[in-house]
């Protein structure tokens, strides 16, 4: 059997918490008028963008919850666009779901190739950015399952890393090790960063329309501060995480916007 789909414990002991992170970082809430609707403005009142502020101005990813879609919406999944600098080439999405028993689905999409212009869908009738990842130039994934052990203790596992997209920009040997990074090494430190936000999730399952639905497309917008705080610096993390790992293997010197990711990590560490 394969080692990255056996249960393993997801929380690194010697990684600093999202909340000593944070003391790092000033989180921004603006609307987000470039994604804006023309056609129907009512369906801009949720349309927010979090800026994740450093000291240094040049390092500053922003994170956007959306409603993500492939040729049909990706059903009961909250999601959310990461871009490691304003109109970066090289993004990604991160899709959250809870479902039975306490498990929590993390699905990390890579898109090293598009920046948000390429995939959204502002006028799409939706209260968030309808985004369409069937317009990517190319999409390379990991899926993650975190779930409780009988000792109440995060576990993580590892399903269907998928890097052929970008099969063509580097040799059949360069394949395998970038989907063993990115199957161990990185998700192992976004499953670190994934499980200490799975309190936050797992204290709210309110109804939407009649349907019971773990995170509705508002939830994220309505969390307490700090709460709202450690949901996005997980998700810009751990996009950064996923992008500096397709750059540095793989981008490389096609475009230089992943080294903000990189940058990002390292001014967190």
């Amino acid at each position: 059997m394969n080692y990255s789909i056996e249960p393993k414990p997801a929380k690194i002991l010697n990684l600093r918490s999202l909340t000593e992170l944070n003391e790092s970082l000033y989180l921004s809430r603006n609307s987000d008028n470039a994604y804006f609707s023309v056609k129907k403005t009512d369906n801009n009142n949720d349309r927010d963008v979090f800026n994740m502020q450093t000291s240094n101005v040049s390092i500053q990813p922003i994170v956007r919850p959306v409603i993500s879609t492939k040729g049909k919406r990706t059903n009961n999944y909250q999601s959310f666009v990461i871009e490691p600098k304003d109109k970066a080439t090289g993004i990604a999405v991160i899709m959250i779901k809870l479902e039975e028993n306490q498990t929590f689905f993390c699905n990390v999409r890579i898109l090293p190739l598009s920046t948000l212009a390429d995939i959204a869908e502002p006028e799409m009738d939706s209260k968030l950015l309808t985004i369409n990842l069937e317009k990517s130039k190319c999409v390379l994934k990991t899926d993650i399952t975190i779930t409780a052990s009988n000792t109440g203790e995060a576990l993580y596992s590892v399903h269907d890393v998928d890097v052929n997209a970008i099969s063509n920009l580097v040799t059949p040997d360069e394949i395998v090790a970038l989907k063993r990074e990115l199957e161990f090494q990185g998700s192992k430190l976004i499953a670190h960063y994934f499980q200490e936000i799975l309190e936050i999730i797992l204290n709210e399952n309110p109804p939407v329309h009649g349907k019971q639905l773990a995170i509705p497309d508002d939830y994220v917008l309505h969390l307490p501060n700090d709460q709202l705080k450690e949901m996005m610096s997980a998700n810009a993390i751990s996009g950064c995480i996923a992008l500096e790992i397709i750059g540095s293997n793989v981008v490389l010197g096609l475009n230089q916007d992943w080294t903000t990711a990189g940058a990002f990590l390292g001014y967190l560490l």
